[in-house]
């Protein structure tokens, strides 16, 4: 699907050491954003409703599309795909101003992935089937 021309996909965050689920029905809108190499990154208040602030977290510093240096704060958890019944965890970090979910490579190095402009369509798929 996409929002507009930019791409994204259908989710669930989870928490998995605390048993924590967003949205506990449903789905979130992420956007696929190929220029951040991260996992994933969230905004501060998903980032707390999730309860990763209560897990060991790592800083680590990220580069902006503007190239500003930023601080985040993060550590891991899961990310759900439920059209496709796959996830995969990794290292999910927030830092002040991200307003929308956003995966990067780290996340995306686990799937193929289409994207067709001229159809506006996309397609991701598992590499391991």
């Amino acid at each position: 699907m996409f929002v507009g021309k930019t791409p994204a996909v259908e989710v669930v965050l989870s928490n998995p050491l605390l048993s924590v689920r967003l949205p506990e029905s449903g789905s979130l809108l992420a956007i696929l954003d190929t220029g951040y190499e991260g996992f994933a990154v969230v905004p501060p208040e998903v980032f707390v409703r999730l309860k990763l602030n209560e897990l060991s977290q790592t800083k680590r510093n990220l580069v902006t599309p503007t190239g500003k240096l930023v601080e985040s704060t993060g550590t891991y958890g899961r990310v759900i795909v439920p059209e496709l019944k796959t996830f995969q965890d990794g290292f999910i970090e927030t830092t002040e101003g991200v307003d929308e979910i956003m995966l990067g490579t780290g996340f995306l190095s686990g799937f193929k992935l289409t994207l067709n402009y001229c159809s506006m369509s996309l397609e991701i798929i598992p590499c391991r089937q």
